[in-house]
């Protein structure tokens, strides 16, 4: 090219946010340019436009890489853009591209910004301009960040709405009570035991949320939201490919779950994926630990149709043990929880549930809100706007929110009619307790309980309890119990039930010189017990022995309690441990009140 030559390159971009933001357009730009071009006696080569992209980088620009390859083939000497800005906001980029232009003898002129690189001051100029384009850039960037952290602190989370929530009036995320109580069940059916592609199928039976279509990919995706026990994590998908950090924010939205369920569904995955394919069920899958090396024990099957042999083993060990002989080691440990678990649901549930549910105003506003939806729709139809299979689909929606709402609505205000206290439940389940005994039912109730489930029932219940057991073999090749490790959610309930006074606990007794282990009640006071007692005398008889203080400070669990009744006249119940003050215990009380309940039989 003669170097007398002025050939110019015009050079022109936007994206839809400089547009909207300074108002100028690609034409505007190339009026101006090209009047800029005469003005300066530039012969124009070509104009060279990228719409609706960023300045970011130049190497998914594709007409600004056009303009370099003509560059390079001598075609061009000048590039000509609008600003600065236009061409690029990157130093590390404008440092190639001045090398770039250096080198191919091609010069840079920007006409807002009085830009010409020809000369050492306006390559000099044209950094300094750079650098403070850059800075902006990295300060908005800050800004958008701290604006999109404080808003995900406030409960304002960006992108699609998880399952179970729903955006309220000031587009905070809150607790969608119509879907909330699936994401529960979701949890719970995982933690019993079934697949990902299992919980999909019942909920694809059941035509949960219909249309939709469950797959084992959505089940997995909510099993592993930490949204569900309150907290929201940032760049989790994005993260992965990009190498960014997830961010987690913790408590920003009102949980669906317990922070104990969401890690114990962690921890069934990592087991889930070390599982092995079986086409039997196993009552103790992934439950039994080998005592030597602790593994998780595999599970073998053995027979045919007649008779099977069920089995788990570690190979690593050479350790076998048999279901059969396995669930008759722990038959009577897997009685007591079956007679917890029917005292839970015949007596406690209104003690587990959630106090803040309790209450109905959200219910109601829900069920307000819906019916205003369900108005418009039917307003929308009767006038023509929308057809009758439209209508009709978002028509049946609603109504099945609003029978969902209602039926909770009924659930809890039910809930709230129960004016009994926790001891007066306990009193009703010792009665009925007390009778069954009486008639030598009690045990036999529980067995049938227990015998009337179906074997994958009987695995679904022990996970329901059971994190992991370990058993050992005694020198007549029999097994016994080594520990047991309970699941953290049984733990939680029970801790409920402590911060109650209702709390049992199995202490060793000696009444009339012989040694039983007796029910004890523990963490109560002594007007939770009058009020037990009350209740027991409606059925019984009842006294009330104080037996004497215990130093709690002093080996509680060292201490003898002897006691005597007369068998022939007197029954006896229960052992309390009677506290003074609210907790239990504390630092300032280190006595507590040990004594019996009785109640007369003849």
């Amino acid at each position: 090219m003669n170097e007398e030559r002025k050939v110019a390159g015009i050079y022109i971009r936007v994206s839809t946010e400089d547009q909207a933001r300074e108002g100028f357009s690609l034409g505007e730009q190339k009026e101006k340019l090209l009047q800029l071009c005469k003005f300066k006696e530039y012969e124009v080569f070509k104009v060279y436009e990228d719409a609706g992209i960023s300045a970011k980088d130049m190497e998914h620009r594709p007409a600004f890489k056009e303009m370099l390859a003509d560059m390079k083939e001598g075609k061009i000497n000048y590039i000509v853009a609008y600003k600065l800005d236009r061409v690029t906001r990157s130093v590390r980029d404008l440092e190639e591209l001045i090398s770039q232009l250096e080198q191919y003898n091609t010069y840079l002129v920007c006409d807002r910004d009085d830009v010409n690189t020809s000369t050492a001051n306006g390559r000099f100029f044209v950094r300094m301009l750079t650098v403070l384009s850059q800075l902006e850039i990295e300060i908005v960037s800050e800004r958008t960040k701290f604006g999109l952290n404080g808003a995900i602190k406030s409960g304002h989370l960006p992108g699609t709405i998880p399952l179970g929530y729903k955006k309220d009036n000031n587009k905070k995320t809150v607790i969608d009570e119509t879907t909330k109580d699936i994401v529960i069940r979701i949890f719970n059916m995982y933690l019993e035991g079934k697949s990902y592609q299992q919980i999909a199928n019942i909920l694809k039976e059941e035509k949960v949320l219909a249309p939709k279509r469950w797959r084992d990919s959505h089940i997995q995706k909510i099993l592993e939201n930490r949204i569900y026990m309150g907290d929201y994590e940032q760049y989790k998908r994005i993260g992965k490919v990009q190498g960014k950090e997830p961010i987690i924010y913790m408590n920003v939205v009102e949980p669906i779950i317990s922070r104990a369920m969401w890690e114990e569904a962690q921890v069934q995955k990592e087991k889930n994926q070390r599982a092995y394919t079986r086409d039997r069920v196993y009552l103790f899958f992934q439950k039994l630990k080998c005592p030597k090396c602790g593994r998780i024990m595999k599970c073998k099957g053995s027979g045919g149709k007649k008779k099977k042999y069920m089995y788990y083993n570690c190979e690593h060990c050479k350790l076998y043990y048999r279901e059969d002989l396995v669930e008759e080691c722990l038959e009577d440990f897997i009685l007591d929880l079956v007679e917890y678990d029917m005292a839970v649901k015949k007596y406690f549930l209104p003690i587990l549930a959630d106090k803040k549910e309790t209450n109905t105003e959200k219910i109601d506003k829900e069920i307000e809100n819906l019916e205003k939806q369900k108005g418009r729709i039917k307003k929308a139809y009767l006038s023509g706007i929308v057809e009758m299979e439209d209508f009709s689909e978002d028509y049946k929606i609603i109504e099945e929110k609003l029978s969902i709402l209602e039926k909770k609505k009924l659930d809890t205000l039910n809930l709230n009619s129960i004016s009994f206290t926790p001891q007066q439940l306990m009193a009703d389940r010792d009665i009925e307790r007390e009778k069954l005994i009486r008639d030598n039912n009690l045990k036999e109730t529980i067995k049938e309980e227990w015998n009337k489930k179906s074997k994958e029932e009987k695995q679904e219940f022990i996970s329901k309890f059971i994190e992991s057991i370990t058993l050992l073999k005694n020198e007549n090749g029999d097994l016994i119990i080594d520990n047991i490790n309970f699941r953290s959610s049984y733990i939680e309930q029970l801790t409920k039930f402590f911060n109650n006074g209702i709390f049992d606990v199995y202490i060793p007794v000696e009444v009339n010189g012989e040694e039983r282990y007796i029910k004890t009640g523990v963490n109560i006071n002594q007007e939770q017990l009058d009020d037990y007692i009350e209740r027991l005398n409606k059925e019984f008889e009842i006294e009330f022995y104080e037996l004497g203080q215990i130093d709690l400070n002093k080996n509680y669990g060292d201490k003898e309690v002897e006691f005597e009744i007369d068998k022939n006249k007197e029954k006896l119940i229960r052992m309390v441990a009677v506290k003074e003050e609210k907790s239990f215990p504390t630092e300032k009380e280190e006595n507590i009140r040990i004594g019996a309940v009785t109640y007369t039989t003849a």
